[in-house]
């Protein structure tokens, strides 16, 4: 790994590996956000160490296990001791050597925060060692002496239950299907950059991987196997071109104006080596592609930008995501100049192609249709979730409606220690919602939100839309795992509801942006009482700040947004109390142990500089609130609070996502459990 390194970034006609440097001690900091983050980490550590081979396996979306092997320098047997210490480096000897590192930048932190929140592992062998040496750490401490062990020359670090010890950003994450997509999204992008070595990327435990490149390749090869061969052909060269009054060097592949590349992962950026996102180059881009772009279309563009490292800061984010440069305008200026010479003969690209119909093929499709067999009838089986039920013949009401029941959610720890919190629609509705009850778009001017709710319609499944749409509810399987049965036709399949429930609740508020319904605490709790008891309930990766100091600082944050907040989300912080929160779907209530949880992520994981990546991120936290799922697996449940949810979830929730266009990334979280067809061949087999 590259802790053990001086060797600058691999790249192509990287030279051939050296010995490992020794490591010392420094100072600065890296927080670890998400096991993406690791991934980033630790692939740069590699390439650094001059890998030809790397293999990242995952397991859980790396909540679970996240191990990446290399081919690289290895690490000395005497310096396993200060392998996670904080602060330690073998890539600085002075503070001086900031000013011109030709590295991956520093790294002194990236294990050590790694062991403070993973088990972490390390297997080790260089080239002049007889044997391997496997190492264990925790809190950023050696656990005992290395033991000798048998390895290839390269490192395997190892980092399992990740957050272990910080339920509640262990909780914060969505889905292992989501986690694992944010880490081949990673690796595709540096496999493209760095085509000189060969990357694998899978799950544990299976036998195909996802991400796979052979060592040697080129970058727009690399393109066509880890995105589409369609892309890769249609693909232009931004040659390498240099600007020397600026220190600069630019070069690439874009798409041209043939192309509509409307996945994520379209935009690859590299600053010196090192993936970094920079709005502004990305607007003067995408400006660029207005004029050979229908409106909407997005361009795939892919670019490696080489600064001086003397005008370059690399450490002005926690995660590297972000760098600044000295005359950022020019630079941008001079990039987009480049695509623009690409693109110069965009409009004579534009060519289509045409298949005529094979001789005989008319008759074939006549005589195909002729000769199939019909399908077998299922009128024994009940499939149309509109058929005449048990439900149907009574009247459905909600627990709350039945004598003896108290009406009021239980009282909630983490809402306010002395007194129970009751919550007031001011638009109450307990009945089932009919499933003609569409919940209408509101009127809204902001670009941004037009721009979102576009991609809801581009992204989703037609398919997986009409199952979930004629769906008939079977029951629930697990509350705490969040699973339960659902039937379309003749299928059983299971499902993810918490998934389900993160992605219907954010288009439900998107929809309803800006005219939102309200939810009224009553009594109001005081803003920073609630977001002392989320820091309190985790630790704090970062050590130098007080749960004091986190609370005055989210606090201030949100006060400071609070009009915003008020008039688009229906949240309300007057006076420092929260007097009101968005109603996003009438008859279902959140529950309210959630609600520290969803303050302190609003102001920690809320880019409130963009206007688009604050609207979404606002949404998708609110989401994250109202999702079905267990607060604490651990804490005994209350049976009259258990069977109101139950309730919640058959006669409100599953009825309303009816009406959602669900995306092609939510079919990881639909299974199939049987088919009837297939069922009755196992019968009459008996």
């Amino acid at each position: 790994m590259d802790v053990d390194s001086d060797v600058g970034p691999a790249g192509p006609g990287a030279g051939p590996r050296a010995r490992p440097n020794p490591i010392r001690k420094l100072a600065s900091d890296v927080i670890i956000h998400r096991p993406s983050n690791a991934v980033k980490e630790l692939v740069e550590n590699a390439l650094d160490a001059g890998s030809t081979s790397i293999k990242v396996t995952v397991k859980d979306g790396g909540l679970k296990l996240l191990q990446i092997s290399d081919n690289g320098h290895g690490v000395n047997r005497a310096d396993l001791a200060l392998l996670c210490e904080r602060y330690a480096t073998s890539k600085l000897a002075a503070f001086e050597d900031l000013q011109t590192i030709a590295t991956y930048g520093f790294r002194g932190e990236a294990l050590a925060s790694i062991s403070y929140c993973a088990h972490l592992e390390v297997v080790t062998k260089t080239q002049t060692d007889t044997c391997g040496w496997k190492a264990q750490y925790s809190d950023g401490e050696l656990k005992s002496e290395p033991r000798p062990t048998a390895a290839n020359d390269g490192t395997t670090v190892s980092a399992e239950d990740m957050f272990y010890n910080m339920p509640l950003r262990r909780r914060a994450f969505r889905s292992a299907s989501d986690e694992y997509a944010r880490i081949l999204d990673v690796v595709s992008k540096y496999a493209v950059h760095n085509p000189h070595a060969g990357w694998v990327c899978k799950k544990a435990g299976s036998a195909l991987a996802d991400v796979s490149t052979p060592a040697g390749s080129n970058a727009k090869a690399n393109i066509g196997l880890l995105y589409t061969p369609a892309l890769a052909a249609e693909l232009l060269q931004v040659p390498e071109t240099e600007f020397p009054n600026l220190g600069a060097k630019v070069r690439g592949w874009v798409s041209n104006a043939n192309s509509n590349w409307a996945r994520k992962g379209g935009w690859l950026l590299f600053i010196n080596n090192r993936l970094v996102d920079s709005s502004k180059i990305k607007k003067a881009i995408d400006g660029l592609y207005t004029a050979y772009l229908a409106k909407g279309a997005s361009p795939f563009v892919y670019l490696s930008l080489e600064l001086d490292p003397k005008t370059v800061d690399v450490n002005v984010h926690p995660t590297k995501s972000e760098v600044h440069f000295l005359r950022e305008d020019e630079v941008i200026d001079a990039v987009v100049g480049a695509v623009d010479k690409a693109l110069a003969h965009a409009n004579t690209s534009r060519s289509f192609t045409v298949q005529t119909l094979l001789p005989g093929a008319d008759t074939f499709v006549q005589r195909d249709a002729a000769t199939r067999p019909k399908p077998a009838p299922n009128y024994k089986v009940r499939m149309d979730p509109a058929n005449r039920t048990l439900d149907s013949m009574i009247t459905v009401v909600a627990p709350s409606q039945i004598s003896g029941y108290d009406e009021r959610p239980t009282k909630r720890r983490n809402v306010d220690p002395s007194a129970d919190v009751q919550l007031v629609d001011e638009t109450p509705m307990w009945n089932a919602p009919k499933d003609d009850q569409e919940v209408g778009e509101s009127v809204c001017e902001f670009t941004s939100i037009d721009e979102l709710r576009r991609a809801v319609h581009k992204r989703a499944s037609p398919d997986l839309t009409e199952t979930i749409a004629k769906h008939a509810f079977v029951g629930l399987v697990d509350r705490v795992m969040c699973l339960a049965l659902i039937q379309h036709q003749t299928r059983l399949l299971l499902v993810n509801h918490a998934a389900m429930g993160d992605e219907h609740f954010y288009q439900l508020g998107l929809r309803q942006f800006g005219a939102l319904g309200r939810l009224q605490l009553e009594p109001a709790p005081a803003l920073s009482d609630l977001l002392r008891l989320a820091a309190e309930d985790e630790p704090l990766a970062d050590h130098r700040l007080g749960v004091d100091e986190v609370v005055d600082k989210c606090t201030a944050l949100l006060m400071s947004k609070a009009d915003m907040v008020d008039e688009y989300f229906s949240l309300s912080l007057a006076d420092g109390k929260v007097s009101s929160l968005p109603l996003l779907l009438k008859g279902y209530t959140p529950n309210l142990d959630r609600l520290p949880h969803l303050l302190l992520c609003l102001a920690t994981r809320v880019d409130w500089d963009d206007e688009k990546e604050c609207f979404e991120g606002v949404l998708r936290e609110i989401a994250f609130f109202y999702s079905p799922r267990p607060f604490d697996e651990d804490e005994e449940e209350d049976p009259d609070e258990a069977a109101h949810q139950a309730w919640q979830l058959e006669h409100v929730l599953f009825p309303s996502f009816r009406r959602t266009q669900w995306p092609r990334t939510m079919s990881t979280d639909v299974s199939q459990v049987a088919n009837l067809p297939d069922l009755f061949r196992v019968f009459e087999r008996c």
